[in-house]
């Protein structure tokens, strides 16, 4: 975001007064100089003798102030992050009295931002006293040498203080180009760290297959995956997800159940193996059109600014005012969302603080919904819901997975016991698959979560209720 703000717009400010600043400086040096030699030649190739020490000047000037523009660019970024990070977090912060400390870490990146600051100013303040001593110097040679023409009578007074004159206009563009090259030394340093930024080739590439409509059969061959290079997350994973099925992967936290869904969202391409949608090898098909038929909802939805009526065609801009409030009252979003200030209408504030976050995953159902996906993720999307809402919601879910590949990633046993196939991953392997009644009599890993719901919540002589958590699936 550094990059993105405060850099482009240091750039932007020297391109957008700088340049022609600049270009008007140097048509008023050339008139000079054309003048300087028009009035008297040696006179004028002496005033040029101390070009080469300014432009030397300037060379070892630039090899180090350039390094210390660039270091304060650098030094904005962690006071962007730190000032960021303490006003989005500031309630965990004031849970756990860390104002001080906090206060404390800002304080040292935002002193370094002003060190560099310092260093930065210092070296823009030497380059106009090495010009100003130039110029002195220039003065002396041209008085000097004019002087002796005067005594000796081969050049007249007038002709030497109207060359005076004209050398001081000369170095009056030079002091302007050189606090202009300062200026422009911080531009390229900004741009630098802007063309680091566009040059950044994407991970991903979009194949040339169009998907047309997904029928949504999904199949993992032999996948293996790392998000670091040499520390594997998945295994060698063989999964087939048939079309139009739920399937449910459970497993303790780490095990990959995440890293699943994003390899199926194609967030990240797999390191050996492949994806296969409806046959395709998933690095082979259209990105665009494969995502525009994917649905995703996660633990933590994220809303958009804008009203609830926005947030919900978000998926798709076409829907009908009829078509949105259906897919409001499927999941169980129309009732609350009437009793808002102003219903559909009501603006959205910053991250949805304005709704509970269960109003935020009943809305971000409904987006999905409206966006009629071929392939729904659910990345343990009714955790947030309560015993009330997710009743209403399950019933809606029906509707929602009706001919839909859907992947659930679930703590609720409600979510897991009505799965087609219940997938179960442990440290990266798919370890067991089959249906609840299947795997409980395994005996298995399922198994052994499974019982774990008896020893923290007590024992049981019937079944869990539908609103239950086996939280540790």
């Amino acid at each position: 975001m550094s990059r993105v703000q405060d850099d482009v717009g240091e750039v932007g400010d020297f391109l957008d007064s700088g340049v022609f600043w600049v270009a008007g400086e140097f048509v008023s040096l050339i008139a000079i100089i054309i003048a300087l030699f028009a009035m008297n030649l040696t006179l004028a190739l002496l005033t040029l003798t101390v070009v080469p020490l300014l432009f030397l000047f300037i060379v070892l000037w630039q090899t180090t102030a350039r390094r210390s523009f660039i270091k304060v660019r650098q030094a904005l970024a962690p006071v962007n992050a730190a000032l960021q990070e303490n006003i989005s977090g500031v309630r965990v912060i004031q849970s756990l009295s860390r104002e001080d400390l906090n206060s404390q870490h800002f304080e040292k990146v935002n002193y370094n931002h002003f060190d560099a600051n310092i260093q930065a100013a210092r070296f823009s303040a030497v380059m106009m006293p090495g010009v100003e001593l130039l110029l002195a110097l220039s003065t002396v040679i041209i008085v000097f040498y004019g002087g002796t023409g005067v005594l000796s009578g081969t050049l007249l007074v007038g002709t030497l203080l109207a060359f005076i004159l004209y050398m001081q206009n000369f170095f009056d563009p030079i002091r302007s180009l050189t606090m202009e090259y300062s200026q422009l030394q911080m531009a390229m340093a900004s741009g630098a760290r802007v063309f680091e930024l566009l040059d950044v080739k994407p991970e991903m590439t979009g194949g040339k297959t169009k998907p047309g409509r997904i029928n949504g059969d999904i199949k993992f061959e032999g996948v293996t995956f790392s998000y670091e290079p040499e520390v594997e997350v998945l295994h060698n994973i063989d999964l087939h997800i048939p079309q139009g099925k739920t399937v449910a992967l459970v497993g303790p936290t780490g095990a990959g159940k995440s890293t699943i869904v994003s390899l199926i969202a194609r967030f990240y391409d797999v390191d050996k193996g492949r994806i296969l949608i409806d046959g395709y090898d998933l690095r082979h098909i259209d990105l665009d059109g494969y995502r525009r038929q994917l649905g995703l909802v996660l633990q933590a939805p994220f809303l958009f600014s804008g009203t609830v009526r926005d947030n919900i065609l978000y998926g798709n801009l076409e829907a009908t005012e009829d078509e949105i409030i259906s897919a409001s009252k499927t999941v169980g979003a129309h009732d609350f969302i009437l009793r808002l200030e102003k219903g559909y209408d009501t603006e959205v504030q910053e991250r949805g603080q304005n709704l509970s976050m269960g109003q935020r995953q009943l809305i971000s159902f409904a987006r999905a919904l409206l966006a009629d996906p071929a392939i729904l993720l659910l990345d343990e999307a009714t955790a947030s819901v309560d015993s009330y809402s997710e009743h209403v919601l399950q019933e809606g879910l029906q509707h929602l997975l009706k001919g839909r590949t859907t992947v659930v990633i679930a703590h609720r046993l409600s979510t897991i016991r009505d799965a087609d196939l219940i997938i179960v991953i442990n440290h990266g392997r798919l370890v067991e698959q089959g249906q609840h009644e299947g795997l409980l009599r395994r005996g298995g890993l399922y198994a052994r979560l499974y019982e774990m719901i008896y020893a923290n919540v007590g024992v049981r002589t019937k079944p869990l209720s539908r609103t239950s958590h086996l939280t540790e699936l």
